[in-house]
């Protein structure tokens, strides 16, 4: 029953990339947006990744659930500008504005 549930995620990757959602609750909100734009951009990383691979002459034998499960997450959108986190430093500190 594992492979065939297993197989079936793999001929889903939607259904994959949502159920292998990463918990990240110190991120809140912001992460998980960043993490549902991500969808196709991983996809093809991966598809890159078994590419690669085969290029190099090894069979693609890494699954997509392995891929999404080795994924640094977090790494990726704690590297990323505060502006491309959806963040925005200006709505709680304004700008400075001199008055002369």
């Amino acid at each position: 029953m594992q492979d065939f549930l297993s197989a079936f995620l793999e001929e889903y990757p939607n259904v994959l990339y949502e159920a292998m959602r990463p918990s990240a609750p110190s991120a809140g909100y912001n992460f998980m947006d960043y993490w549902r734009r991500q969808q196709n951009a991983i996809w093809q990383e991966y598809q890159g990744f078994l590419g690669k691979g085969m290029i190099a002459g090894q069979a693609p034998n890494m699954s997509y659930q392995s891929f999404l499960g080795n994924y640094p997450w977090l790494q990726r959108y704690l590297g990323l500008a505060p502006e491309e986190r959806g963040e925005r430093a200006s709505l709680f500190s304004p700008r400075l504005r001199w008055n002369i």
